[in-house]
């Protein structure tokens, strides 16, 4: 994004006081307040009913960065260049600290409200409303046969440097593991619940981590919601629970706080705890660090590969233990 984006602003009921960089994006500062310029390659229908959802959260006080309409009451805007852009309020706010237990806590609190809220919106729109979100079964399938194409394409490989050789050491191991929760999650009633979602049009936030969380006075602010989708609200803590214990190295207590603060709230049935049990067995960061390796430049040995494994090798005997206990 240029300088020359600026120009979009032009195109909403706004007073311009300045602009900053923020992450990639413009912000701005107006006589309304904050908002973010963003790039979006999408359709104003799309946006269209972003808007009535904004609408439904916030009536049920979830605050949240909604997209605002340009003068012609469009949602998506378009520079003089071409380029297409959404603008959204924006707020003096604190990010969410992966390493805040209270923040972590009142950030799954909201999610289980949340999930309260969205568990079946078959009357929310009119017309149109969200696709269908990710279907575990055919995810862990799919990387599952990555690992295996690139467990092939490592035996094959001649002089291997340290991380190949490491990697030729392991991974059957981890191809197994992968298998064993493809398994788990076919013996489960994940067909059936993910069914069940689709037909109630159960929201998922679709990317609900602590890089999409702020907090204000005390008070949660759930940004980027772009993604949201039709999907099982199991797959929404999944995420959430997978990405804050691998950077708190699966701290057991952590791990049982935040399943106890999110099913206060939103208990959970015993299939969805089976659910989610046979998804974090699955190996997803050890297929996250071969699938980067398989698809960069294999002439350059990066040694943050190299590290990032290790790393995830120190945690695994306290990942099991998490998942044995929980």
């Amino acid at each position: 994004m240029n300088e020359k984006s600026l120009t979009v602003l032009e195109q909403y009921e706004l007073k311009i006081k300045g602009t900053y960089r923020s992450k990639g994006n413009y912000g701005c500062t107006t006589d309304k307040g904050k908002y973010i310029l963003q790039e979006y390659n999408n359709s104003d229908e799309k946006m269209k009913t972003m808007s009535v959802f904004y609408d439904f959260l916030e009536k049920n006080h979830f605050i949240t960065d909604r997209v605002v309409a340009n003068k012609e009451g469009k949602y998506v805007t378009v520079s003089e260049d071409g380029y297409t852009y959404i603008l959204k309020k924006w707020f003096d706010a604190e990010d969410c600290s992966n390493s805040n237990p209270r923040q972590l806590i009142l950030a799954v609190e909201n999610l289980a409200e949340f999930h309260k809220l969205t568990e079946n919106t078959t009357g929310l729109f009119q017309e149109g409303g969200f696709h269908p979100g990710k279907n575990m079964r055919k995810v862990m399938e799919r990387h599952s046969a990555e690992i295996l194409r690139i467990k092939n394409y490592i035996k094959k490989r001649k002089n291997k440097n340290y991380f190949e050789m490491s990697l030729h050491n392991i991974i059957e191991e981890y191809y197994q593991q992968a298998t064993d929760a493809e398994q788990l999650l076919e013996q489960s009633d994940y067909k059936e619940i993910y069914e069940e979602s689709i037909a109630n049009k159960t929201v998922n936030h679709g990317c609900y981590n602590y890089h999409n969380i702020l907090f204000q006075n005390g008070q949660v602010i759930m940004v980027n919601m772009l993604k949201v989708n039709y999907a099982p609200a199991v797959q929404d803590l999944y995420d959430f629970l997978r990405k804050v214990m691998e950077k708190n190295n699966w701290d057991i207590p952590l791990g049982k706080t935040l399943l106890e603060a999110y099913s206060n709230i939103r208990p959970l049935s015993v299939r969805e705890f089976e659910v989610l049990k046979a998804i974090l067995s699955y190996p997803e960061k050890f297929w996250k660090i071969i699938n980067y390796y398989y698809n960069s430049n294999k002439a350059w040995y990066s040694e943050k590969n190299e590290d990032k494994l290790k790393q995830f090798r120190k945690q695994e005997k306290l990942r099991w233990k998490f998942i044995d206990n929980m």
